[in-house]
């Protein structure tokens, strides 16, 4: 056992274990993750100073690069079995990895299987070193607005943001605090918005209703892999100063409504508008995976179209299927257009009729 090794990493969570410390001034203090952190005081309240020994890897012995062989295992492996639990899907595969002599650790085969989605689809072994994987974040913040209508009000900040960048793709300004099933429109919404298709999305934990079912549901229907992961600090902080900003910006100039506040958070992210061309390509490519992250309802088609929330949708194919019922994909951001689908089959994009539009 390294006792030096140990010693050090006791010495840094024994502050917290004490309760002098939060596990967060650990992490900025010593530069250690809070994942780490986490996994160390885990270790130590199971199995003591022993606990915190580094493992040797039960794979360690065994060739790390997957063989042809192993991967088209895989692949049917999981094209069959696709909606079991990952655990258990790594252990019906362990045994035959080892005859092929490519035993690998379970967070080595989540990554495999997260990006054999794409390689069953394509139905090839090489295309899965070609694949660029999109790393997104999701955070949510509390912001105290002393001023708004002259009362003291809580509102909600989630932001969409680029991982490798920290560019904010995305932002919701409003009284609701949502719940990760409710911000499925704004996902939806903000994937569009950047053009990109993500495979992984980082909830920050301050986001309530990251559950197992949601989590499982996201990931077998859009390929979408959520990860409950603490929001990079450097990005909070420099959210954190938006919050005296909108101090400066309205103490003395009131906001008439929160469309002032809005407008000028979009300012001070520089939020762009959506492209066009990458929104039509992406749908195209993604169509049945971004629709599972919309709102569904079967409607009825009449000769005017089909009616969603009051309004009234029309697309020319319609009109053959007047008086069957059909679905509809819409998104409580995006008024102007649905998806329309009929036993499974994507009818088209349903546009809004307006009052110019019927004169």
């Amino acid at each position: 056992m390294d006792s030096k090794k140990n010693n050090k990493k006791f010495s840094i969570i024994e502050p917290f274990l004490k309760k002098e410390k939060k596990l967060k001034e650990i992490e900025e203090e010593s530069s250690i993750s809070y994942a780490t952190l986490k996994r160390w005081v885990s270790q130590y309240k199971n199995s003591g100073i022993e606990g915190l020994e580094k493992k040797e890897r039960v794979d360690k012995s065994k060739s790390k690069k997957l063989s042809n062989e192993a991967m088209t295992f895989l692949k049917d492996l999981y094209h069959k079995n696709h909606s079991l639990p990952l655990t258990q899907l790594y252990e019906k595969a362990k045994s035959t990895l080892e005859e092929y002599n490519s035993m690998i650790s379970y967070p080595t085969f989540f990554r495999i299987i997260n990006n054999l989605d794409e390689n069953v689809r394509d139905k090839s072994i090489d295309s899965i070193n070609k694949l660029q994987i999109f790393e997104y974040g999701l955070y949510q913040r509390a912001i105290p607005i002393p001023f708004f209508n002259n009362k003291n009000m809580i509102f909600y900040l989630t932001i969409y943001f680029n991982k490798e960048t920290f560019q904010i793709i995305n932002f919701l300004f409003e009284e609701e605090q949502r719940e990760l099933g409710k911000l499925l429109n704004f996902i939806e919404q903000s994937i569009e918005m950047e053009g990109e298709f993500p495979k992984n999305i980082a909830v920050d934990p301050f986001i309530n209703g990251f559950t197992k079912t949601i989590f499982r549901n996201i990931y077998f229907n859009t390929n979408i892999n959520l990860i409950k992961e603490e929001t990079n600090s450097e990005l909070k902080r420099s959210v954190k100063y938006l919050d005296m900003d909108i101090l400066r910006e309205f103490n003395k100039n009131r906001p008439k409504n929160v469309d002032d506040i809005r407008a000028f958070i979009k300012k001070y992210f520089f939020i762009k508008n959506i492209d066009k061309d990458k929104k039509e390509i992406l749908e195209l490519k993604y169509l049945n995976e971004l629709k599972y992250l919309l709102e569904k309802k079967n409607r009825k088609v009449y000769s005017y179209g089909v009616r969603v929330k009051n309004k009234i949708y029309f697309h020319q194919k319609l009109e053959v299927l007047q008086n069957e019922v059909v679905e509809v994909f819409y998104n409580e951001f995006n008024e102007m257009e649905v998806l329309i689908f009929y036993k499974n089959s994507f009818v088209g994009k349903a546009n809004l009729v307006t009052e110019e539009s019927v004169c």
